[in-house]
């Protein structure tokens, strides 16, 4: 919904309220979004950047008055925040721009003089009270232009700060060699622009290439045509134009032939604001329940929407102009895209909220994470010291069956083969009387130590499936429910035959995966997996949560369904409901690069995904919580794909 026009609207907006205004102060909200207050026109103003996965965008906070409330994370830095700090607070906002309205990147570029003597000084101190007031420049110094790029783009998102030689400063997300072939972001590389889509500029698409495009691609649906064909058109928009043109936002492109002026005309609605500025943001709700009880349906095109279900009058949709294949759900026009934005994602408090939430909590995990690994660590040097426990009590045998031959303060004993190290201050009786206390010791220990070791490592594992499951969290009800199942857990009321872990090797040559879970029955629902609607009447669950992950395998999946998991890192269940019985390999596809983009691997280039029939997925009895095993699985190698990503492709409706 954050597409290439959302952005453009953005951009507009703040040229208008922004620009020549004066940064004053530069917030970190969370490792991947910034706050910048920004004065103009004698008022203060707060912008927000993220680069979060599902929650990448750009925009003013605080109402149409600009009187923000952002306030950023006091207890942490980044390498990005201080260079910001140095050469953004107290620049000028000199420039608002996108390369290309039909991309979703834009550029803030800065100008600041920084005296002589401090251009190449260690950045600013950490302290990011405002400037006072709106004071003059500084003139005695060099004057340095830095420029934040604002990139949306799924996964791929990212905050890149360029000196003015063109060179990367640094970025909210480093992307080495090994992550991306193509495109790499570190300090000091030159920065590269986004490779530009391969496709064609909507605004000058004739109906003679419409008609060969929709000739050329008879049974595809309409919407799925425009998006791979075209720049700068999202699904939503796409589903639009297939709406305005032909009355449906399903219709086939064969059906659409006779059209094309139609769909010609709908581009050039659509598309119009770039050059006039005159944006429409509204915002679409889900209808809340009837007097009857009955909640308000939408149209088969609201459902057929990139959609997550939510609760009855929730926003559900948003856009920078109308989009009439919604005229079923609640409309109403905001005025301002970034207060329609915010609106939206419920920004401001709740963003840094959310953020120094996950930040905070991962920090607890990880402390009781170190806490089990030295556990762990100790546990391994006692199954050692187990392993010693027949040599002392064969020395302890030797030094009674030669003590007659020991002189006082002999340091070794060496008899049948055996050296035995003795204390010279101590008689045989107590030497030998030591080494079958060792022994009695070392005995109780081994008993006890392969359940211990296992439980250890159980919890470790339980523990980064937490802590992935929270890094992927965007939504404040995941958050919420993943700290309440670390709570359950850390009290107790979580007990070993739920909860999620870790996919790895187990006995017997299967394999462990953690299946999320608190305990059922207690406190508040998880709420539910997320649900997609697969190219052939197939249904895809995607657990988000522990307790989430435990529904989908063990809830809603039947036994011949397909259960999938990334291989050896933690992350989502994800299960394919067959329609029918009927199995469809691109969908088994699609479902791996779903479960790859929700696991630990996310941002690596391919991922191992494992398949397997829900039959062969058991509970693993009185592991931690939510280990599962599995067995006559196949594995795939895929790259992480989202939802939008497969829509795109016309895999997920």
């Amino acid at each position: 919904m954050y597409d290439a026009l959302m952005l453009a609207a953005i951009v507009d907006e703040l040229n208008d309220r922004l620009l020549d205004g004066k940064v004053q102060r530069v917030l970190l909200l969370d490792s991947l979004s910034i706050g910048l207050e920004i004065y103009n026109s004698g008022a203060r103003q707060q912008l927000l950047v993220s680069a979060g996965s599902s929650t990448a965008r750009m925009h003013l906070v605080g109402g149409a008055d600009g009187a923000g409330k952002l306030t950023g994370d006091a207890t942490r830095v980044t390498p990005l925040l201080l260079l910001l700090r140095k050469y953004a607070r107290g620049a000028r906002l000199v420039r608002i721009y996108q390369e290309s309205p039909l991309e979703r990147v834009a550029f803030l570029r800065f100008a600041k003089f920084i005296p002589h003597d401090l251009t190449h000084a260690e950045p600013e101190p950490t302290d990011d009270a405002p400037l006072a007031g709106d004071d003059d420049d500084a003139i005695d110094g060099d004057l340095i232009e830095t420029t934040l790029a604002v990139e949306i783009m799924g996964r791929h998102s990212n905050l890149i700060l360029v000196g003015g030689d063109g060179l990367i400063m640094d970025s909210a997300k480093r992307v080495p060699a090994r992550l991306s072939r193509v495109r790499q972001i570190l300090p000091k590389l030159p920065y590269e622009a986004v490779p530009p889509q391969e496709k064609a500029d909507p605004r000058l698409f004739d109906a003679a290439a419409l008609g060969a495009l929709l000739t050329g691609n008879p049974g595809a649906q309409l919407q799925q045509a425009l998006v791979g064909a075209l720049r700068g058109v999202s699904p939503q928009t796409a589903r639009e134009i297939a709406f305005r043109a032909t009355g449906s936002a399903r219709t086939k492109a064969g059906d659409a032939l006779d059209r094309v002026a139609a769909v010609r005309q709908a581009l050039d609605d659509i598309f119009a604001p770039l050059r006039t500025g005159a944006w429409s943001p509204t915002l679409y709700l889900d209808e809340p329940q009837t007097d009857d009880g009955q909640q308000a349906n939408a149209t088969d095109e609201a459902d057929n929407s990139s959609l997550v279900t939510r609760h009855s009058s929730l926003p559900a949709a948003f856009s920078p102009f109308p989009l009439f294949h919604l005229r079923a759900m609640r409309e109403e026009r905001i005025a301002s895209p970034s207060v329609l934005t915010e609106r939206f994602f419920g920004a401001t408090a709740r963003v840094q909220a959310h953020g120094q939430r996950k930040e905070a909590l991962a920090a607890t995990i990880n402390g009781e994470r170190q806490r089990l690994t030295a556990r762990e660590r100790a546990l391994l040097v006692e199954a050692k010291r187990a392993k010693e426990a027949e040599r002392w009590r064969r020395w302890g045998e030797a030094i009674y069956a030669y003590a007659w031959s020991l002189e006082p303060g002999q340091r070794e004993l060496v008899a049948d083969d055996l050296t035995v190290p003795l204390d010279p201050a101590r008689t045989p009786s107590e030497n030998a009387q030591d080494y079958f206390e060792r022994y009695r010791k070392a005995q109780s220990a081994a008993a006890n130590l392969p359940a211990l070791l296992d439980e250890a490592r159980h919890a470790i594992a339980y523990l980064d499936q937490l802590l992935t499951l929270l890094h992927l969290a965007e939504r404040y009800e995941q958050i919420a429910a993943i700290d309440r199942e670390w709570q359950d857990w850390r009290t107790g009321r979580q007990r070993p035959q739920d909860g999620a872990g870790n996919a790895g090797r187990g006995q017997g040559g299967r394999k462990n995966s953690g299946k999320a879970g608190a305990a059922r029955g207690r406190g508040p629902g998880p709420g539910k997996p997320q649900t997609l609607r697969a190219r052939g009447g197939h249904q895809i669950f995607i657990g988000h949560t522990s307790a989430q992950n435990d529904a989908v395998t063990f809830d809603i999946a039947g036994p011949d369904d397909s259960w999938l998991h990334s291989r050896g890192v933690p992350g989502s269940h994800v299960i394919v409901k067959w329609s029918g019985g009927r199995k469809d390999d691109t969908i088994v596809q699609a479902a791996a690069e779903l479960a790859a983009y929700y696991s630990g691997g996310r941002e690596a280039g391919r991922v191992e995904v494992d398949h397997a029939a829900r039959r062969d997925v058991r509970k693993i009895r009185g592991a931690g919580p939510g280990m599962v095993t599995y067995r006559n699985e196949h594995t795939v190698r895929v790259t992480p794909r989202g939802e939008e990503e497969l829509r795109r492709i016309g895999v997920i409706e």
